[in-house]
């Protein structure tokens, strides 16, 4: 089999204190002993800032580039900011997803605050919050940890270490009208901005159209392209190394698959040099996986600011964590409402087609289903987060 059809079968695409050790022993089959942060906090840290960080960096974020950077600032307390180095500009230009991967991070660490005892407090943006046309040296938020004399874990504590954005094909799984009322009310209770959940046959059919275009749109721009091919990682030492992006295994991609993929199929020198082909089946992926999807979902907003991107970020993050103890899965599809000029028209018609002000924000669209599980995404060890 050659490499064009080795890659169409495996479905490759792009879909100040004590601190934990960046140096991580590695068990007999190659896995890191921590399992690149899967297993919580170490039982031996005792810090309860590590500990809420161990939970946090678990966070969905885009491409899983991990932008966050801490700075302690007391013994109970520190400040989050945006890692200028960890940005996507060319797919993300005004850092909007990254900023909504700030959010997450923050409501994962306040759910897992809970789970410890402790309720975290946010001051947003303490020092001013700026503009999308500019990513300043600023905290996004100040958190604060309070011990609580008697608590009640959130309920969606006990999922953090299981919840995934899953890639694979949903068998066309549609969820219940009981699972849709569900999860609109969920959001409805504790979220801050609309839900729109829809399985109809025509806007399926609307959506495989958009997205897939807007694939396509994405990898036509080597520049894009290889934006996201710098965070796929194409081998088991590359995740090792890096700990963050994604690989095969995330799209579904196992076992003898995997191991042929990786070893014989998948060489990142060739892939850059040229990654045409690599693309074209990136697109394919998707509008299979859309294919296979027959609930959507997306979470808009009438403003647009720094705060507005953070806040959907945390509403994502509770809605990720309640459909993983709902037993669902889902999927963000963000192609289509990146910033670029090249997306703008066909953001444009997604909003005409499915009724959404011209002047809202969609700011997350995702699949939603059922599907076995995947390999977790890697995470790095909580000490590489901090600011001296």
């Amino acid at each position: 089999m050659n490499r064009r059809n080795f890659i169409k079968v495996v479905g490759v695409g792009i879909g100040a204190a004590t601190l934990s050790s960046a140096i991580i022993s590695v068990n007999s089959n190659g896995t890191p002993d921590d399992n690149y942060g899967w297993n919580g906090p170490s039982p031996e840290q005792q810090d309860i800032r590590m500990q809420v960080l161990s939970y946090a960096i678990l966070s969905p974020n885009p491409h899983n580039i991990q932008p966050w950077i801490i700075k302690l600032t007391g013994p109970l307390s520190f400040d989050l900011y945006v890692d200028p180095n960890r940005l996507l500009p060319k797919t993300d230009p005004i850092y909007r997803q990254i900023h909504i991967g700030q959010g997450t991070f923050l409501e994962t660490l306040a759910i897992a605050a809970t789970g410890l005892g402790y309720e975290a407090s946010f001051d947003y943006f303490p020092q001013g919050m700026y503009s999308n046309s500019e990513l300043l040296d600023k905290p996004v938020a100040s958190v604060v940890l309070n011990k609580q004399s008697t608590f009640t874990p959130d309920p969606l504590f006990a999922h953090i270490l299981t919840r995934q954005s899953n890639k694979r094909g949903y068998n066309n799984y549609q969820l219940t009208q009981t699972e849709v009322e569900t999860l609109k009310a969920f959001t409805n209770k504790r979220g801050q901005y609309p839900l729109t959940i829809t399985h109809s046959a025509s806007d399926k059919q609307n959506l495989e159209k958009i997205l897939t275009e807007a694939m396509q749109i994405e990898v036509d721009d080597r520049d894009r392209s290889h934006e996201t091919l710098a965070m796929f990682r194409f081998n088991d030492d590359e995740v090792k190394k890096y700990r963050d992006g994604f690989g095969v295994a995330q799209s579904g991609v196992t076992g003898i698959k995997k191991m042929i993929a990786e070893n014989f199929f998948l060489s990142r020198k060739e892939i850059e040099l040229d990654p045409t082909e690599f693309d074209r089946q990136s697109v394919v992926m998707v509008k299979d996986t859309v294919t296979s999807t027959e609930t959507f979902g997306w979470i808009s907003s009438a403003g647009n600011t720094r705060l507005d991107q953070v806040k959907v970020g945390q509403d994502y993050a509770r809605l990720n964590l309640q459909t993983a103890a709902m037993g669902l899965v889902q999927h963000p599809m963000s192609q289509v409402l990146q910033e670029y000029s090249d997306m703008l028209p066909l953001q444009a018609s997604f909003k005409e087609t499915f009724k959404i002000s011209k002047d809202d924000t969609v700011q997350m669209l995702f699949r939603l289903g059922k599907a076995n599980r995947t390999p977790p995404s890697a995470r790095r060890v909580v000490s590489q987060l901090m600011k001296s």
